[in-house]
């Protein structure tokens, strides 16, 4: 016999979404589908489906509206996104609609007011100027507009005055990455070592973050592996060939599961300009890595208590960074504490618990 309060509890979901194509707000959609999935019927709806780096659960509809480049096509598109929308929102009768980042949110909105708008990043850095035109004009219409942090809500009610906010912090799913964690790594690193993974790319200053480790005393006993592969790739090469690091610092490359390399690191290291709410902290939390980050304007600070789990450090400033490096590394009370306070601190950000928040907006 079927519960009839499970009937009735039971929920229609759409998450909005660009593509599912790498990226955190993409993995973030990815685990929010298969937490979503286990008491609810879920619809993901991409605008383009033609890359799907990340599983995902319930049904998928792609509306096939990709990128267009220029003025008009971009606006024709925009607004072709958003009668699709509006015409499958209309016939499946949502109870909740969830759109993630803007591009995903903005025609969501047009389509809906139930629209539940989330934003993975921090706007002072990522909006252009027609982002911030559409975001005055469509945020104030949607149900929820969802900042990653607090200081990314300020942000939006600094700019826009909205009184429609709220904060949801990034979830991971705990459960799995140490699950992951736990199989046998693609590439294996001989020794002691720290870690850094993300895109080679400016923002992430793995630059910075090299000529920290070699002036710092800690890289005489633990390596720095850097995951991840961009376009900065030759400059890094050849800023470790002329600090001498060649035997030192690694870059293996993109990691499809880098939790086996996080899992066994002594600590994991984030020297980003600018994040949005970093998932890679928490997941590194979550496996019992302390660890070392920027004090960029959004995220790491909401994330980190100092001492306590992790390290904080100025934003491109290199002797602080070595610095830091030093005391997690050679520092043996540090260290301990901020092993031992590592995954307590982030539990609260389970996806169990953080999917139940978004279903309570």
């Amino acid at each position: 016999m079927f519960d009839v309060n499970e009937m009735v509890m039971r929920r229609k979901i759409a998450l909005v979404v660009y593509s599912l194509g790498m990226g955190g707000a993409e993995k973030v959609v990815s685990d929010l589908s298969f937490q979503f999935a286990k008491q609810h019927d879920v619809s993901l709806i991409l605008f383009d489906g033609r890359s799907r780096y990340y599983p995902y659960a319930g049904e998928l509809i792609d509306i096939q509206c990709p990128s267009k480049e220029g003025f008009f096509p971009r606006l024709i598109n925009f607004l072709n996104r958003a009668w699709q929308l509006r015409k499958i929102f209309q016939a499946e009768r949502f109870d909740t609609i969830i759109s993630v980042m803007e591009h995903a949110s903005f025609p969501s909105i047009l389509a809906c007011r139930k629209t539940i708008a989330a934003n993975h990043c921090n706007p002072d850095r990522n909006f252009s100027k027609f982002d911030w035109l559409f975001a005055k004009w469509l945020y104030p219409r949607a149900k929820k507009v969802v900042a990653v942090s607090r200081d990314g809500m300020q942000i939006f009610h600094q700019r826009l005055g909205l009184e429609n906010l709220d904060c949801l912090y990034n979830p991971v799913n705990l459960a799995r990455i140490h699950d992951l964690s736990a199989e046998h790594p693609a590439v294996h690193i001989e020794g002691d070592y720290i870690v850094a993974a993300g895109r080679l790319s400016p923002e992430k200053n793995f630059a910075s973050l090299i000529r920290a480790y070699a002036a710092a005393k800690a890289s005489e006993h633990y390596k720095l592996a850097i995951l991840g592969e961009g376009r900065e790739r030759q400059a890094l090469e050849w800023l470790i060939r002329e600090l001498g690091l060649e035997r030192r610092v690694i870059l293996p490359g993109f990691m499809r599961n880098p939790y086996p390399y996080i899992a066994n690191a002594h600590c994991l290291v984030l020297s980003s300009l600018h994040e949005g709410f970093p998932v890679i902290l928490i997941e590194a939390l979550g496996l019992g890595r302390p660890v070392i980050s920027t004090d960029c304007e959004t995220g790491p600070r909401e994330i980190i208590r100092q001492g306590e789990n992790g390290l904080l450090v100025a934003v491109n400033d290199t002797d602080a960074l070595s610095a830091a490096i030093d005391q997690l590394c050679l520092d043996k009370g540090i260290f301990e504490a901020c092993q031992r306070n590592a995954l307590p601190s982030v539990e609260y950000l389970d996806i169990e618990k953080v999917a139940e928040q978004w279903l309570a907006i």
